[in-house]
């Protein structure tokens, strides 16, 4: 082998002395070791405590969800429950709907209208018909007596 070929060799105590300059010292002491463990074991222990209280806070809201329902929807509130058994109710069953509406317009047109003024007008025609559909799809059902 030709000596101009070979690659330049480092005298092998300058290439030792130079693997000790560079060397790293990666031992942690046990004191910071410690610290970083206690801070990862509080930090998992807040995010604990925090699981616990979104549940409880779940719970406490689910609670008072049904104790809202309860109290506010009570029997007889429900849409469907009577509105004016005495004024729009002409098919007697104790609801104010469209059917009372559709029944009064039948009425009227085969001509046997049993008196039903509903908009007290002092005649039974299509506006009695019209006040009792906007009683049926009233929003503030409750208003009405």
């Amino acid at each position: 082998m030709n000596r101009d070929s070979e690659e330049p060799r480092l005298p092998d105590s300058l290439i030792g002395e130079l693997a000790r300059s560079f060397q790293a010292d990666t031992s942690v002491p046990m004191e910071v070791d410690r610290a970083i463990l206690n801070r990862a074991r509080a930090h998992l222990a807040g995010r604990g405590r925090l699981r616990l209280l979104l549940r409880t806070a779940g719970a406490v809201a689910a609670v008072a969800a049904i104790v809202a329902i309860v109290i506010f929807v009570r029997p007889g509130s429900h849409p469907t429950t009577p509105l004016a058994t005495s004024n729009g109710d002409i098919n007697g069953d104790g609801i104010v709907d469209i059917p009372d509406a559709l029944l009064l317009a039948r009425q009227l047109d085969a001509g046997s209208v049993k008196g039903q003024d509903v908009n007290h007008d002092g005649v039974t025609d299509r506006r009695d018909v019209d006040a009792i559909a906007m009683l049926a799809v009233r929003l503030d059902r409750g208003a009405v007596r």
